[in-house]
């Protein structure tokens, strides 16, 4: 089984892979039918990467903290 931690890396490779490719067809003036798509592959990828993360470290990260917790969950609630 794969850790956390290397699933999270492939998965933010992933993202920076995609980031790069967006960051080429952008400054190669790309047409718009390559770039939207592009966009929403690098904010799917990232909002992968961050659910994988939040819900494999919440619990650990608040360390029992019930004012933390708090805190953690009406930024989440935020966005």
């Amino acid at each position: 089984m794969i850790s956390m931690n290397k699933a999270l890396d492939n998965r933010l490779r992933r993202v920076a892979g995609q980031l790069e490719k967006l960051q080429i067809n952008i400054t190669q003036d790309a047409d718009c039918a390559e770039v939207i798509p592009q966009f929403l592959a690098v904010k799917g990828a990232l909002a992968a990467a961050f659910e994988l993360y939040v819900n494999d470290s919440i619990i650990e990260c608040t360390n029992s903290d019930d004012q933390k917790l708090e805190k953690l969950i009406a930024l989440l609630v935020r966005t």
